[in-house]
């Protein structure tokens, strides 16, 4: 026991260890009612088209790395629960140097700090495959729900029955979403259209002009 504590608290497994101690915390704090689960919460994969929504480099890195479609807390959760198991059991085979090659003691540790958080990053995005559809359908049909009659400016070069894509502002960030005309409309980029009908099936949503729209509600 005493030699498990050594461990969890000596660098590098320690990075972990106290990096874990905040995620226990705020899980508790949410399991509890004190913090509210959506407090740090958000959903990487926005997009309602299966692209990657333009959130910035952060998530286009994540969706590299396959850290995409199930709320951000989960994945750090995973993210630091398997790189501290890693690092704990890598240390075990870490031989301790004499005082003077310290340097190279340090060295060693922080290799191993840094080779556990890219194994974790593996192990995470394999773990976390699986648990994408059920958030999928959790939370699709009350985003788009929500954003029906919301105005987008189309990105593509244009719109018809058969293409399109438009870039959406909701709740701060940037949707790429698919989108297709009805009837006989087509807009060009940079148009301004209004979501105005989920497709389920194909997940595309149907769109009219926004002078259109104004003159319906009028």
């Amino acid at each position: 026991m005493d030699n498990f504590l050594i461990n969890i608290s000596s660098f590098p497994t320690a990075i972990y260890t106290t990096s874990l101690v905040v995620v226990v915390g705020y899980w508790l704090l949410a399991f509890f009612g004190t913090l509210d689960i959506d407090a740090f919460d958000a959903d990487v994969d926005l997009d309602m088209d299966g692209s990657v929504s333009a959130l910035g480099g952060v998530a286009g890195f994540m969706a590299t790395l396959g850290l995409t479609g199930v709320p951000i807390t989960i994945v750090i959760s995973l993210l630091l629960l398997n790189a501290w198991i890693i690092c704990y059991f890598l240390t075990l085979f870490i031989p301790t140097l004499p005082q003077f090659v310290s340097l190279v003691q340090t060295a060693i540790n922080a290799g191993v700090a840094i080779a556990s958080f890219m194994v974790s990053i593996l192990l995470t995005a394999s773990m976390i495959k699986p648990l994408r559809g059920f958030f999928r359908k959790v939370n699709q049909e009350p985003k788009a729900t929500s954003l029906l009659g919301s105005t987008c400016r189309v990105r593509s070069s244009r719109v018809d029955t058969e293409f399109g894509e438009v870039a959406c502002q909701n709740e701060g960030a940037t949707l790429i979403i698919k989108v297709r005309s009805t009837g006989s409309d087509t807009f060009s980029n940079g148009d301004n259209v209004v979501l105005i009908e989920h497709e389920k099936t194909s997940d595309f949503f149907y769109v009219v002009s926004e002078e259109a729209f104004k003159q319906k509600l009028a």
